[in-house]
């Protein structure tokens, strides 16, 4: 399909003029998109670092904008300018996954198709891409002067069209290359063969926002995306050349990727900017802003549809009554950034603060994020990781109490066992069933399920067989002290969440069924009236320490059973305060030696906890994070706190009432708490 004659520059000088200025070409050709409202200082440092990387190499830019300053189109945009030009010959995009990476390509591709001023100051481009009609399968047969073009316009790829000037030289933006790949997808080996049969390797690289909202919160996420830029994106230009590269990235927790690559100290690789929403806080940032103002935006009926607008404009009235006041001593980063109803960048940052709170502003606006449970002095997972382990792989000559629990899940059992010592030192042990190969893995990836161990079986029947092999296994233990001395479990819980027909049934099959129980975690909150300060049921036997708040009651269907109910909002932040104490010290908690990044990811990088208030006192209320990571051995390890509670060997406070508990024909009386 014969392109025919390519139409002359309508405006040379206007091209000539943004040759090797990113910032005019930004304002000049995207009037809808980076030419629409003034860039602010900071972002124009931001363009200029990029211009510099494109035009000179070798540079690594990291820029850090908050939400909304436009850096993925600004990105976008700059692609544009540099294979246009032909300053860079082929540019990977790299997003957080493929998706996210080929949206890039989509947007670029729109621009390419719909520019009128692209169209009038690239023919030579433009007018290919029109003629494919945005059409893939034509761009095999486009010729222009009866020559192939070897335009390529592919969902992740696109190629520009190689055209000859009328003096037979090649234009300068002839067969540059954009691609687009998530960084954990195929990246090494990226090349392209070009119409003169030369191999064309990558020259510049842009990275755009490299994480997820969940890979942020994982340590080993995190360290495995920042090997792949490492070992992968910046070797893609191979050994002759070193590949430019620009992130443009927001900071979404506390040490994450973005975070690391943004400390100077530890990658000094890399310059950047860590550009804030506001510089600089209002004066009466307490008394006007999160005072008043706050007041009256947030006081609306909440049952009225129509309310809360009311309160919106009032409060902006407000605002507009005392803006001198209100604005007195805050600095705003880009004075152009507010919406609709707002009157100034200020306003819209606090407006943002007051609406999301000052977790989601400090991230998304500031770069700046809080630390997840900050207000608790909880552990981070990397600093259990590497403050919480320690030398001993038998437990501790000084263990007097082994308890576990299992967490049961559609494809896998999670299970951890604690040894406590008589000044509930914490050392815990876990696993699952199936066993792994590594304890590194997601559930969504397990590699072996339950389903595969037990086939041919019902989904009730596999979760039953699993769970006998399993309690087979851990009830059969000798748990080894490093004195030599074994000593078996006194108490086993097993989550009753899910499947709980079959856990009741494993149970039964069980030798030591006395000493297993089924239990059921409530998340009590500052509302409710906590379970220990409920009326006392018939038969039912109960913790008195407030710290490990359980109670223990006859099966309602299975009266020779017993159930457990816990507070797993007390337990999650007892277990947590146990992790922030000093290992060595009474109460603390202590992993055997080895990595346990995964172990860890679910006790502190799964779940956050809120501070809140009701009519029975302050409780931190425990949720889990966006995303739905994975939580099994952070429920488990508070299971089997709950298991040592029940056996009553260790003294939490004082020992009250005895509860009787059998393993198969022996019986055992045990003291409970």
């Amino acid at each position: 399909m014969e392109v025919g004659p390519i139409p002359e520059i309508a405006n040379p000088e206007r091209r000539e003029y943004c040759l090797t200025d990113l910032h005019a070409f930004l304002l000049s050709y995207f009037p809808e998109t980076t030419g629409l409202k003034p860039f602010s200082e900071d972002q124009k440092g931001a363009i200029l670092r990029m211009q510099m990387a494109i035009l000179q190499g070798g540079s690594r830019v990291l820029n850090l904008f908050p939400r909304g300053f436009g850096k993925t189109t600004i990105s976008e945009n700059a692609a544009l300018w540099a294979i246009l030009y032909g300053h860079r010959r082929f540019i990977p995009i790299i997003g957080a996954d493929e998706h996210a990476a080929k949206d890039n390509i989509e947007s670029l591709k729109t621009e390419l198709m719909t520019n009128d001023l692209l169209h009038e100051d690239f023919p030579e481009v433009c007018a290919c891409v029109l003629h494919l009609e945005n059409k893939a399968q034509r761009a095999r047969s486009q010729t222009q002067g009866g020559e192939p073009t070897f335009i390529q316009w592919g969902v992740d790829t696109l190629v520009l069209p190689s055209i000859k000037t009328k003096d037979g030289k090649w234009t300068a933006s002839s067969g540059a290359i954009v691609t687009a790949r998530g960084l954990t997808g195929r990246i090494r080996g990226m090349a392209h063969k070009r119409p003169d049969g030369t191999k064309q390797r990558p020259d510049f690289v842009i990275i755009d926002d490299p994480q997820t909202d969940i890979s942020a919160l994982s340590p080993a996420q995190c360290t495995k995306r920042l090997n792949l830029i490492r070992k992968g994106v910046l070797r893609l230009g191979g050994h002759n050349e070193q590949i430019s590269a620009v992130m443009n990235a927001t900071v979404i927790v506390e040490d994450d990727a973005v975070d690391q690559l943004a400390d100077h100290m530890k990658h000094p690789e890399w310059e950047g900017l860590r550009i804030p929403m506001l510089k600089r806080f209002a004066d009466e940032h307490e008394k006007f802003w999160l005072g008043e103002y706050a007041e009256i935006r947030r006081n609306y009926n909440p049952e009225d549809p129509h309310d809360r607008s009311r309160a919106v404009a009032q409060s902006h009235e407000h605002y507009l009554q005392h803006r001198e006041r209100a604005d007195k001593g805050a600095i705003a980063t880009w004075d152009e950034c507010y919406s609709t109803g707002e009157a100034s960048a200020i306003q819209h940052a606090y407006n943002i603060l007051i609406d999301d709170g000052d977790d989601v502003f400090a991230s998304e606006c500031q770069n700046q994020p809080m630390r997840l449970n900050q207000g608790a002095g909880f552990l981070t997972a990397g600093e259990i990781n590497r403050d919480r382990v320690g030398t001993w792989q038998k437990f501790p000559n000084d263990v007097q109490t082994i308890g576990f629990h299992i967490d049961v899940q559609k494809r896998l059992l999670y299970w951890c066992a604690v040894g406590v010592t008589a000044d509930f030192r914490i050392f815990p042990v876990y696993g699952t069933y199936p066993q792994q190969k590594s304890n590194a893995f997601e559930y969504r990836a397990v590699k072996l399920s339950i389903q595969q161990v037990h086939r041919g079986l019902s989904e009730e029947r596999s979760i039953q067989a699993a769970l006998e092999q399993l309690l087979k296994d851990l009830t059969g233990r000798q748990w080894e002290r490093q004195d030599g001395t074994s000593i078996p479990f006194d108490v086993g819980l097993i989550d009753g969440g899910y499947q709980v027909g079959s856990v009741r049934e494993a149970i039964r099959q069980c030798q030591h069924a006395g000493r297993l129980f089924v239990l059921f975690g409530r998340g009590v909150k500052a509302g409710d009236v906590p379970i220990l300060q409920r009326a006392k049921k018939p038969s039912e036997i109960r913790s008195i320490d407030a710290a490990i708040p359980w109670t223990m009651a006859p099966d309602a269907t299975v009266r020779t059973m017993k159930n457990v109910f816990s507070d797993t909002n007390s337990l999650k932040t007892f277990l947590h305060r146990r992790i922030a104490t000093d290992a060595g010290r009474a109460g603390s908690f202590e992993l055997p030696k080895g990595d346990h990044r995964r172990y860890c990811e679910h006790l502190a990088a799964s779940e956050y906890s809120t501070e809140t208030t009701g009519p029975h006192g302050t409780v931190l209320e425990w949720k889990q994070l966006p995303g739905a990571p994975d939580n099994h051995w952070f429920d488990t390890t508070c299971g089997a706190v709950v298991a040592c509670s029940i056996a009553g060997k260790v003294q939490f406070s004082r020992t009250q009432g005895h509860l009787r508990v059998t393993g198969g024909r022996q019986r055992q009386k045990v003291s409970y708490l």
